[in-house]
């Protein structure tokens, strides 16, 4: 870089300052300059060079850092001629916080003496941000990578544990395919092909899993197969993010059994009452054929009874009759006794059967 020509150098410098953040410090870390991408990325907007020239460094940073130790230190490296390289937390004028990809440079003059500090900074505050999302899923899912062909590339202890192994025990599951974790069946099976087909095209799945865990019990997942691409489009792995439903789903069989079993017991107790009620209409019909059958002879046998009597008493009452006229007796006494006899036998007789007929129609109501 010192045998390069000097129109060369600012050339190059240049080039650097239109693409990247950078911003000046003297050994003491006030501000000397700044350009107007380092402006824009901090919040205070292009142009307004006049807000940070002359501040200190430390305007970038919360105050309990920039009283410690460690920001001291920070600076005591820079000063002796050390370059500082890293991500960095800072904040902007709002006092939100922005991390950036940096670099203190220290700059020599001919006499190899630092004059200053060149800072050039890219801010990755969306990568840092992702990342953090990824560590907090890392920490409470379970989480495994496979290449297109299905091999584990990397897996995490959650995972590790779901499946039945140590969480130190990556180097057992790393580098083995994806059908370790499948019923053997399975693996061999078009579905199973299909299903890597699909994923190596970019397709996402997502849903209940059934897999098999390294003591070869079943355990059930809910989780999502995603493919990753690259900057231009091809699929580089598949990430799996996974959780243990395997209570949760063995609880919904013992309901969906438990419920089987209590509409099959609904169903015998609809047919038993069908039957019940058969049976009991069968006996109501032969009761009622049996009364009418027990009401009819009932009153043949009332109606021939007084038929008898009836003649009977005509017989009788007629012989005593011509005998009072032989015997040139009173016949009024015996006309009136065979009337009111007659009559007291039709009345009786007829009231017996009303009673037999209330009681028919009473038992085809009690019925309906």
């Amino acid at each position: 870089m010192k045998n390069l020509p000097k129109e060369e150098l600012l050339s190059r410098l240049e080039a650097i300052n239109r693409s990247n953040a950078i911003i000046y410090f003297d050994l003491n870390g006030v501000i000397l300059g700044v350009n107007d991408i380092f402006l824009e990325a901090m919040g205070y907007g292009k142009g307004n060079h006049d807000d940070l020239v002359g501040k200190h460094h430390s305007i970038f940073v919360c105050d309990d850092y920039a009283r410690s130790l460690e920001y001291e230190k920070f600076w005591d490296i820079l000063r002796s001629g050390k370059h500082y390289q890293g991500e960095f937390e800072r904040r902007k004028k709002d006092g939100s916080l922005i991390n950036l990809q940096a670099t203190y440079n220290p700059i020599f003059n001919e006499d190899n003496k630092i004059t200053k500090i060149m800072k050039i900074a890219t801010d990755i505050s969306l990568i840092v941000k992702s990342k953090n999302q990824i560590d907090a899923i890392n920490r409470s899912t379970a989480l495994i990578n496979f290449n297109t062909d299905g091999f584990i590339t990397e897996v995490n202890s959650i995972f590790l544990e779901t499946m039945g192994y140590k969480s130190n025990e990556k180097s057992k599951v790393i580098g083995k395919h994806h059908s370790v974790f499948v019923s053997y069946e399975y693996s061999k099976s078009d579905e199973y092909a299909k299903f890597w087909e699909n994923l190596k095209k970019g397709k996402y799945f997502d849903g209940i899993f059934e897999r098999k865990k390294v003591d070869g019990s079943t355990v059930y997942l809910q989780a999502s197969y995603n493919p990753v691409f690259d900057s231009k489009g091809n699929i580089t792995d598949v990430v799996k993010i996974a959780t243990d439903v395997t209570d949760a789903v063995n609880n919904k069989k013992k309901i969906d059994d438990l419920s089987k079993n209590l509409q099959t017991e609904l169903d015998n107790s609809q047919k038993l009452k069908n039957a019940i009620e058969i049976e009991k209409d069968a006996a109501l019909n032969d009761l009622d054929v049996m009364m009418k059958k027990s009401q009819s002879e009932l009153i043949k046998t009332i109606v021939r009874v007084a038929l008898a009597v009836i003649v009977g008493v005509g017989v009788v009452t007629t012989a005593l009759y011509w005998m009072a006229i032989i015997t040139n007796q009173d016949t009024q006494i015996i006309g009136s006794t065979w009337s009111n006899m007659f009559s007291v036998l039709l009345t009786n007789a007829f009231s017996i059967v009303g009673t037999i007929m209330g009681i028919k129609y009473a038992t085809q109501d009690g019925k309906k």
